[in-house]
Order: structure tokens, then C-alpha cells, then sequence
């Protein structure tokens, strides 16, 4: 056991300094660097870029997580085969899909150990900023991942009040078969994000800093804990920080579709940065990602998930909806695409034009905060839900005049803004979703609802051979 935690902790905190530009770096870099490494300020810039490193990686967001969330409910589906995540068929052996355990708490450990040594660094007074910023981003990223932890392997927030199984709860710089202790609850482990996220913001500079945490991606994240959590205030408060005081501007109706292949545009609050190189290995772009599963405009691109009838349907009686361009048709004859006859997604079009498989996953964006401010505001009663949920649609679609604040409506702009994000299947669910899986492409039917084993995914047999005593969800084998 001993020797199986030594090589997860050297992956975890190994030390490299050789791809290091200086502390002031705006991108992050795949350097970590081990917890008694940090000897200077610089030292910490390079273990804070290394901290954001697994969160870009096919291996969660680049494609894991985005399959959790929108492969899971209504809005895509494989254009052929069966995917086990599609139709639920989750075993805990099966444990290349079930790695997002691994890599958030992998990410947590780096987070850990920065918050624990970064304290001890002398800095002069002029660069104490830049200090707090560091921890700032620490307490915000174990925040993000603990969120994302809870949404995976616990029940909804609101169908028991958080009373189910939630993360293993770890501040200290260990992995969880190291620190052997019980799983928390979901109350605890939004307890946790809370109090973690409260933390951050005095810490977190203001300035857009796209690639990394900022005061603005933590107030969202705020935002949007509080809105699964059904604090309806705090989510209404949060986001309007975001949409009125933070750096952030809607993209104009004109320059949205072309926005999708800029780096950090004027709406990204928080975004993972994915280089050239890292995407050719295989971390996100190419053959590991989602997006080229997405991707029909070449004849060497994968082809295999389209949008469901369900998600095309919304656009057919708005012909004018800017979104609907995102939906094209693999000409059987012409083109250059894979000559397949389905009509396919063509949102995520690549970063700078260079390749429509290299894509930065869109972890934060400010139309999802006027969705939040307006689903909050709707709840609590706010007068300007209607005109917060008007500026989405509108946006897209300039036949759009007026629209009433109604879950309904509020659901539809999420449906068709977010698609391919990771959001719609916790939507569903968090809102006690009931829904009925069947789309003509393939012949998996469901009927799911918040309740179900299903919704969480079982702790992987590899995490269980390591850690025997990590409790595992109902529904699975142990």
C-alpha cells in the first residue's frame, strides 16, 4: 500500500521548474511543484499554474465531465453504438469513466499542500497581494472540486436536505486512502464549499485572469452552489456581482458564433487553457476530447455524438435564434465532412481557427450568471428576473421583445445556451427532474428521476482496492 501512495504522491507533487516563466504568468503550465519546494514566491506562481493542470485534461473536463452532464440527459446522444454513460450502465470495474474521483482529488492534494506552505513564504510588502491572490485560488479550486464531487457521487442537494454520502472531506495534504476517514455528507461537503469559497474572495485579485480563479469565478461559483443548494438569495446576490461590477460583457449577437474559437473572450469568466502540445498527447484536443466526438466537418474527425431531436426541436419555431446555427448537416454527397446524413453540432469550432478538436473547456461564463441571477431572482421574487433572462434570449434572437420569468422559459435559454457544457443532466436533477431518455438514434429508453441510484456514480474498484473502507453509493456492488 505504502509504495502504491508513494507513486500517486510523486505524481501528485512532483517537482519541475524547467517550464517556469516567472510568477507573473497569465497561463498555467503543466509544472507542480512538491510541497517543500516552496521556497520563493515564484516556487508557489508554478505549484498554483500546476494546481489548475488535470482540470483541462480529457480526463475531466475536456471530456469525462462533459459527458456527466449533457450525455446523461436530453441534448446529445451517440450517433451510433451504445456509451455506457448514455445509458447508465455503470459498474464500478468499469474504471476509465469513473478516473473524475482520482483527478479532482488529486487536484485537492496540490490545493492542500499550497494553502498549508504558502504562509511560511517572506514576501515584501509590495508583492503581498500577489501572495493572497496564490491562496485565494487554492481555496477557490478545492471548492470547485469538492462541488463537482458532490454532483458526481451524492444525491441532489434538495431531495433529502443533503443527508446522503458525499466526498471524503481532506484539508491536508494526503489522498483519501492516506487519510482513511469517512465519507461526509452532501450538507458537509457544501458546508466545506462554502466556508472555502468565504475564504477566497477577500484573497482573490479582481483582475480577469481567464485561465486561473479570480474574485469574479468565485462569486460565481457561489452563485451557482447556492443555487443547487436552493439559496435563492445568495445566488441572485452573487451573480448580480458578477453581471454588474465584474470585467465581463455579453458578446454581441454579431461576433457570438466566431467568439466560441477566442481564447478568453470578453465573456469568459473562467476557462481551462489547453496548449497546442498538450492536446497532440492526447490530453484534450484530438482523439481524447469531446469535442472531437462532436466534430463531423472532417473526414478524420470522430462523428460519433450528435444533438438529440429534442434539442433541434427548440429551434423550430425561432428560425431567427443565433443558436441554430450551431446545428449543421453532414451532406451524404458533398463537403467535407464524413458524408454520414446527420445533422451535427457545430458549436465548439477550436481555439484561434487552428483545429475544431482543440478547444479550452468553458468552465464559467457570464450568460450562465444572468441564467443563475434570473432562475434565483424568479424564486425569490426579484422584479428583474424577466429583464435578466431578456438579455440571454435576446441576444440570440432579436425577434425576442419580451419574455416572462418562468421556469419553463428559464429552462429552454439554459437548454439552448449550455449545450455541450456539462450542465444539463444536474440541471435536470437538481430541480427534481423528471424526464423520458428516447431519441430515434438510439433505442436506450429511461425514465429518471432525482431519486434514483442512477444519478450517482459508484466509487471505482480501484479506489476501493486502495482505500477498502471508502463507503460506497447504493445501487452498486461493493
Amino acid at each position: 500500500m505504502k509504495k502504491i501512495l508513494s507513486i500517486i504522491l510523486v505524481a501528485v507533487l512532483a517537482i519541475s521548474l524547467s517550464n517556469c516563466k516567472g510568477f507573473l504568468d497569465k497561463e498555467p503550465t503543466d509544472s507542480v511543484v512538491a510541497e517543500n519546494a516552496l521556497a520563493t514566491l515564484e516556487d508557489a506562481g508554478v505549484a498554483v499554474n500546476g494546481m489548475y493542470t488535470l482540470l483541462k485534461y480529457y480526463t475531466v473536463f475536456g471530456n469525462y465531465m462533459i459527458q456527466m452532464g449533457d450525455l446523461r440527459a436530453d441534448l446529445l446522444v451517440p450517433s451510433e453504438g451504445n456509451y455506457i454513460v448514455y445509458s447508465y450502465d455503470y459498474d464500478p470495474s468499469q474504471n476509465s469513466y469513473f478516473s473524475l474521483w482520482r483527478n479532482f482529488y488529486t487536484t485537492i492534494t496540490r490545493a492542500n499542500a499550497i494553502i498549508k506552505n504558502i504562509d511560511v513564504l517572506e514576501v515584501p510588502a509590495e508583492k503581498q497581494s500577489i501572495k493572497n491572490d496564490y491562496l485565494g485560488q487554492a481555496y477557490a479550486v478545492r471548492a470547485f472540486c469538492y462541488f463537482n464531487i458532490a454532483k458526481l457521487y451524492g444525491r441532489p442537494y434538495k431531495v433529502d436536505s443533503g443527508a446522503s454520502l458525499g466526498a471524503v472531506l481532506i484539508t491536508e495534504p494526503v489522498s483519501p486512502s492516506e487519510a482513511r476517514i469517512p465519507r461526509s455528507s452532501v450538507a458537509d461537503t457544501y458546508k466545506q464549499i462554502e466556508e472555502d469559497i468565504a475564504t477566497a474572495l477577500p484573497l482573490l485579485s479582481k483582475s480577469k485572469n481567464t485561465g486561473h480563479f479570480n474574485y469574479w469565478a468565485a462569486r460565481f461559483l457561489q452563485a451557482k452552489v447556492a443555487l443547487y443548494k436552493g439559496d435563492n438569495e445568495t445566488a441572485y446576490t452573487a451573480s448580480k456581482d458578477v453581471i454588474n461590477n465584474g470585467p465581463y460583457s455579453l458578446i454581441p449577437r454579431s461576433d457570438y458564433l466566431a467568439s466560441w474559437a477566442k481564447v478568453g473572450n470578453d465573456e469568459s469568466i473562467f476557462e481551462g487553457l489547453v496548449n497546442l502540445q498538450s492536446a497532440i498527447d492526447g490530453d484534450n484536443g484530438f482523439g481524447g476530447s469531446f469535442y472531437y466526438s462532436m466534430w463531423f466537418g472532417y473526414t478524420n474527425c470522430g462523428a460519433s455524438i450528435v444533438p438529440t431531436k429534442h434539442w433541434r426541436d427548440l429551434f423550430a419555431l425561432t428560425p431567427n435564434d443565433i443558436r441554430g446555427q450551431w446545428i449543421a448537416y453532414d451532406d451524404p454527397i458533398s463537403g467535407e465532412g464524413k458524408h454520414t446524413g446527420e445533422y451535427w453540432l457545430k458549436k465548439f469550432i477550436g481555439n484561434t481557427g487552428f483545429t475544431a478538436f482543440l478547444n479550452n473547456p468553458r468552465y464559467m461564463r457570464l450568460a450562465e450568471a444572468y441564467l443563475i441571477a434570473a432562475e434565483a431572482g424568479m424564486n425569490s421574487g426579484k422584479s428583474d428576473a424577466a429583464s435578466l433572462l431578456l438579455q440571454v434570449a435576446q441576444r440570440a434572437d432579436p425577434d425576442v421583445t419580451s419574455i416572462a420569468a418562468t421556469m419553463d422559459n428559464i429552462d429552454i435559454q439554459r437548454q439552448k445556451e449550455l449545450i455541450g457544457e456539462g450542465d444539463r443532466f444536474f440541471d435536470l436533477m437538481r430541480r427534481n427532474g423528471t424526464y423520458v431518455k428516447n431519441d430515434p438514434h438510439n433505442p436506450f429508453s429511461t425514465v429518471l428521476k432525482w431519486s434514483d441510484d442512477r444519478v450517482m456514480l459508484p466509487i471505482s474498484a480501484d479506489e476501493r482496492i486502495i482505500y477498502p473502507e471508502l463507503e460506497q453509493n447504493p445501487g452498486y456492488k461493493q
